[in-house]
C-alpha cells in the first residue's frame, strides 16, 4: 500500500480561486501541468454550483472505465487499481461533490442528494466528452452509479459495484429520529467528522490501518460534505434502484465484516449479476487488495467485449 498522498494546499487555494472566477456551468478548465503519480491528465469543470476535479490514466481513444470513490475519501483511493485497468482503458477518476479537490460553492446542503450528484457526475463526463462508459463505485460512487446506470442508461454500459451498500432507504422522519443519536466519538455537535480508531471501524470499515489513516485525512477533507453525503444515501433505495437496472452488473464485496450482507440482496435484485468475493480484506476491496479487484474487473469486461 503506497502512503497517504499529500494534498498541496495550494492545489485547494486555486480550486477556491476558480470556483469564484467561474461561475456558470459548463466551463472546462485548463488541465495542470503535471501529475501526481499514477495520473497522467486531468483537471477541473466548473457546474452550476463549484468545481469537479478529475483525473485520467490510459489511451484517450479506449473505451472510458469512470472510477467513483466512497462517502468522505477522494479519487486517489483508486490509485493502485488504476494503472492496472489503464493498458486497456482510459479510465476517468472523480472527485465527488465536496469531496478532495472539487471545490463548492456555498455551505453544504442539509442533504446531498444522490440524483443530484449523478446529475453532477454525468455533466462532467459530458464536458469529458465521455458519453458512453463503465461505471465502477465503492460504497457512496457505487449508489450514485447505481443512481445513472437507472435513470440514464444510454449513458453506462456496464455497472461494477465494490462494497456498496445496496440499501433500502429510509424516510426523512426516520433519518431525523436516528440522527438524534448522534455518536460524539464520531461527529461534532455540528456534524463534522472526527478522526476514527480501527476500533470504530472494525465493523464495517478497513481491516488496514494504514488505509483508515488515508481514511481520516480524507474525511477531514470533506468536512462538512460528509454527513450530507451520507444523508443521501440514507434516502435511497438503492436495492430497488439496482433491481430496476438492465446493463451487466458485478459485485465484488470482502469475506467478511458489515457489507457481505449485501452479497444477498444484490444477487435477489440482479440474479445474473457476477458476483466476485474477496478473501482478508475489508469493506473498501480496491484499496486493501487492489491486484485482485482490478483482475475482476478486466475479467468481467473481457466477457463483455
Amino acid at each position: 500500500m503506497t502512503n497517504t498522498p499529500t494534498i498541496a494546499r495550494r492545489t485547494f487555494l486555486a480550486g477556491s480561486a476558480l470556483a469564484a472566477a467561474y461561475s456558470g456551468p459548463g466551463l472546462a478548465m485548463a488541465a495542470p501541468t503535471a501529475f501526481e503519480p499514477p495520473w497522467t491528465g486531468g483537471g477541473t469543470v466548473v457546474r452550476a454550483g463549484g468545481v469537479i476535479s478529475y483525473r485520467t490514466i490510459g489511451p484517450d481513444t479506449a473505451e472510458p472505465v469512470v472510477l467513483l470513490h466512497k462517502v468522505g475519501a477522494w479519487l486517489a483511493d483508486w490509485r493502485e487499481v488504476a494503472p492496472l485497468l489503464a493498458a486497456r482503458y482510459r479510465v476517468v477518476a472523480i472527485d465527488l461533490p465536496g469531496h478532495g479537490e472539487s471545490v463548492m460553492c456555498g455551505p453544504p446542503p442539509h442533504v446531498q442528494t444522490i440524483s443530484e450528484s449523478a446529475a453532477i457526475v454525468l455533466a462532467v463526463l459530458s464536458e469529458l466528452q465521455v458519453e458512453r462508459f463503465v461505471v465502477a463505485g465503492n460504497s457512496l460512487g457505487g449508489v450514485i452509479g447505481v443512481q445513472m446506470a437507472a435513470r440514464w442508461p444510454e449513458r453506462v454500459r456496464a455497472l461494477i459495484l465494490a462494497s456498496v451498500s445496496l440499501y433500502e432507504g429510509q424516510t426523512r422522519a426516520e433519518l431525523d429520529m436516528v440522527e438524534q443519536d448522534r455518536d460524539p466519538q464520531v461527529w461534532t455537535e455540528d456534524w463534522r467528522p472526527l478522526p476514527r480508531t480501527m476500533e470504530q471501524v472494525a465493523r464495517f470499515g478497513t481491516v488496514n490501518p494504514a488505509i483508515e489513516t488515508e481514511q481520516n485525512a480524507s474525511r477531514a477533507r470533506a468536512d462538512r460534505w460528509v454527513r450530507p453525503s451520507e444523508r443521501g444515501v440514507a434516502l435511497t433505495d438503492t436495492a430497488s434502484t439496482l433491481k430496476a437496472t438492465k446493463q451487466p452488473v458485478q459485485l465484488i464485496y470482502a469475506d467478511r465484516g458489515y457489507y457481505t450482507k449485501y452479497i444477498a440482496i444484490g444477487r435477489e435484485a440482479r440474479p445474473d449479476a457476477t458476483i466476485v468475493e474477496l478473501a482478508e480484506a475489508g469493506s473498501f476491496v480496491h484499496q486493501e487488495k487492489p491486484a485482485e479487484t482490478a483482475a475482476a474487473m478486466l475479467a468481467f469486461l473481457d466477457r463483455l467485449a
